[in-house]
């Protein structure tokens, strides 16, 4: 169990993040704004956003369905914009991430978890992760993780898929949530498909996983890996989309859990993959929230929806344990997978309807789509 100290003006937890795209930044830029000022144009919005310090935009309860509980927490914007997520701007977005951590403290909230890019200080760089007294900070990539496999199942049987008998590409397979994703299928799938940039990274996994008797294949040419994968999870860490979807195989499952998204915009045609945003996660119990913002950040097509490493923070706030549940690469094992699943799922955090760039799914199986 986390240590637990002594509440401060009711925050339990903070959740950490930042916006995809600039029309989502330019939302929340207007928002702030004076209402009787003049709207901005998207090129102002770009130059006025990178100087705009991280800040609390939304208080929120959140209700878990055991036992009546609830917990209070914030929201913190750090206004890491979309060009800030490239390498020539590391340096800048990681003091913003630190900015926020220092607002989270302020607000009183015993953890914080770190969305999208902010969990790089807990990843790969943990000397970056210092956190005061009684704060603490977790990636929430162990939620995120869960998400996404609970998704690939339930996906894979609406569609008729026999994961035992599929082969299954994890893309930027040597990052956190992507190692735990191919940790959680290497005895669930026939074929486990391997595709990251850093190649001698890639090949100490293809190793590790084969003397386990994994039957695994690893590369760096994703082209070839794609049309030969019956699933897709997409769990690279992109500034951008990259990659296209209709070099997929007709029909595959796709799962793009990128934050960014990992898949440009599919060209529609007959046999396309059918894709969902993995790592998405609902609370059932409530989620009460005093600012409209709220709507901006998540405007997806169901109810109390949001990305699992925000939720991770929520539900250890639920669970009271205040602790680093995630932090550094490569730890996310099943067993960690299934045990902060259940303490979601006892909470009410469950997996999200699935849906992708086409809206909600159908809930009925598909015809013909076995594998």
């Amino acid at each position: 169990m986390g240590r637990e100290p002594a509440r401060v003006n009711g925050v339990e937890f903070a959740l950490l993040g930042h916006q995809e795209s600039w029309p989502r930044i330019s939302s929340i830029v207007h928002a702030l704004r004076d209402p009787d000022r003049p709207r901005l144009a998207e090129e102002d919005v770009r130059q006025v956003a990178s100087w705009i310090p991280p800040r609390t935009l939304v208080r929120s309860r959140v209700s878990s369905i055991a036992n009546g509980r609830s917990a209070r927490g914030v929201y913190i914007e750090t206004f890491v914009a979309p060009d800030e997520l490239e390498a020539r701007a590391f340096h800048r977005a990681i003091e913003k991430v630190r900015e926020a951590v220092t607002c989270a403290a302020r607000e009183g909230a015993q953890i914080a978890a770190l969305g999208g890019f902010t969990s790089i200080v807990l990843e790969g760089r943990p000397e970056l992760a210092e956190a005061p007294e009684g704060l603490a900070l977790t990636t929430g990539n162990s939620l995120t993780s869960a998400l996404i496999v609970k998704g690939v199942e339930a996906a894979a049987g609406l569609l008729g898929i026999g994961l035992s008998h599929a082969s299954l590409l994890v893309v930027g397979s040597t990052g956190d949530i992507g190692s735990a994703c191919a940790g959680y299928f290497a005895t669930k799938v026939r074929r486990l498909l391997l595709s990251a940039r850093n190649a001698e990274r890639l090949r100490r996994q293809e190793d590790s996983l084969r003397r386990s008797g994994v039957d695994a294949t690893a590369s760096t040419d994703l082209r070839r890996l794609l049309r030969a994968a019956d699933v897709v999870v997409c769990a690279a860490s992109l500034a951008a989309p990259a990659l296209e979807i209709d070099e997929c195989r007709p029909g595959a499952l796709v799962c793009d859990a990128g934050y960014p998204k990992n898949l440009r915009p599919a060209n529609h045609r007959r046999g396309a993959p059918h894709v969902f945003w993995g790592g998405m996660g609902q609370c059932t119990g409530g989620w009460e929230s005093d600012s409209p913002l709220l709507d901006i950040f998540y405007s997806f097509p169901a109810a109390r929806v949001a990305h699992g490493c925000l939720l991770e923070g929520v539900a250890l706030a639920l669970e009271r344990r205040f602790e680093s549940f995630s932090q550094g690469r490569g730890r996310i094992t099943p067993e960690r997978i299934e045990e902060i699943w259940e303490i979601a799922s006892r909470h009410g955090i469950v997996l999200a309807p699935l849906f992708g760039p086409d809206g909600l799914w159908p809930t009925t199986p598909v015809a013909g789509g076995n594998c």
